[in-house]
């Protein structure tokens, strides 16, 4: 068998065009890959970020329904906050340690005022602390939102 004499000239040209073809291919092929590995890295890090936003928010809500919350609660919203160093700024880091001094101030107070102090005015004094503490955590229920969003927000995200 004989070749027709105009196949042979193009092999040599066709075979540059083909491996620069697949080069690109191949090259498209990892960065889709390296962009979902980015997004799933925006969505792992907002998963860990939510659980300490929601431990947060269960948190709030038991020291409001159980003045004396139990130290298993509290216990419980350090193990699901732990990470919050490695996930957050400064800012979300101190304002749980800011909700855990609150409640903790509140059922502190609390424990001091129920077996009936000295005087009527210390009694009156816990009171208060308890009923300050308790507004300060009523608050938060709405402003926690602001203190995460920015961690949470996903609008900027393309």
């Amino acid at each position: 068998m004989q070749q027709s004499p105009c196949a042979t000239p193009l092999i040599p040209i066709f075979g540059p065009i083909a491996t620069v073809i697949v080069g690109l291919l191949v090259a498209y092929i990892a960065w889709q890959q390296w962009k979902i590995s980015q997004a799933k890295l925006r969505l792992d890090l907002f998963d860990r970020r939510y659980k300490v936003y929601d431990a947060t928010r269960t948190f709030i809500g038991v020291a409001l329904r159980k003045t004396n919350f139990d130290d298993s609660d509290l216990f419980e919203f350090y193990r699901a906050t732990s990470d919050a160093g490695f996930l957050f700024k400064a800012d979300v880091v101190n304002y749980l340690k800011e909700v855990s001094t609150h409640a903790n101030e509140m059922r502190l107070h609390h424990e001091l005022y129920h077996p009936t102090p000295a005087s009527e005015t210390e009694r009156v004094a816990h009171i208060n602390a308890v009923h300050e503490r308790k507004q300060w955590l009523i608050q938060q229920t709405i402003a926690m939102s602001k203190v995460f969003v920015p961690y949470l927000d996903f609008s900027h995200i393309r």
